[in-house]
């Protein structure tokens, strides 16, 4: 456990999770090459030393920002599993929607998601940013078939490339919303390009 300032305690994972979310806002001010061990201790409010009792290098660090990441989008998975009495349908707009969502609330995320730390960087966090999209696809296909199965989705389209329409529509708007310094609701955009995917995807 360890001491801060005004005296209460604060557990390993709970610093480790302040640290995470002070480099994802460092990133999302000044970019991926800003980030440094010092500047994240500072922006979390602890010394160096102390950054180091949580994770060995800052290369450690950008792998539990990734990790961090993709448990939100997991967490996205785990919402609309629970809406049981939904259609297939339903359930693909709200998670296209909390997927927007949860990057509009951190932005950070494009800006480590695009950048060359992560394309050709280290191997480990590829793979942890691979695996998430992995499961994720996944999830997708499952809920496209669902809806094929139900007569809401159309039969022809291939749900697999279905998946990777839903996630590329997410990756050119977030990507477009980065570059424009974050200057429109991305929930907004993208829930425009939605109802046009929607017309695509569903049984005329």
């Amino acid at each position: 456990m360890e001491m801060i300032k005004n005296g209460s305690r604060l557990s390993g994972d709970i610093r480790r999770d302040q640290i995470v979310e002070a480099a994802l806002r460092i990133i999302a001010k000044r970019g991926v090459k800003s980030l440094t061990t010092a500047a994240i201790a500072e922006e979390v409010g602890i010394s160096e030393a102390n950054l180091y009792r949580h994770f060995n290098s800052k290369d450690e660090i950008l792998q539990g920002t990734v990790e961090k990441i993709g448990e939100g989008l997991l967490r996205n998975l785990d919402a609309v599993s629970v809406m049981t009495n939904a259609s297939a349908l339903a359930r693909l707009k709200r998670l296209f929607m909390l997927h927007l969502d949860y990057i509009d609330r951190n932005e950070g995320i494009p800006r480590l998601i695009f950048s060359e730390e992560i394309h050709i960087g280290d191997e480990k966090i590829k793979g942890k940013l691979l695996n998430t999209i992995g499961l994720y696809s996944a999830k997708l296909e499952s809920l496209i078939k669902e809806g094929q199965k139900a007569g809401l989705i159309r039969r022809d389209m291939e749900h697999s490339s279905a998946a990777l329409m839903f996630m590329g529509m997410i990756q050119i708007l977030t990507m477009k919303w980065s570059l424009s310094g974050f200057s429109f609701s991305l929930v907004d955009e993208g829930m425009k390009l939605w109802r046009n995917f929607e017309k695509c995807l569903s049984v005329k």
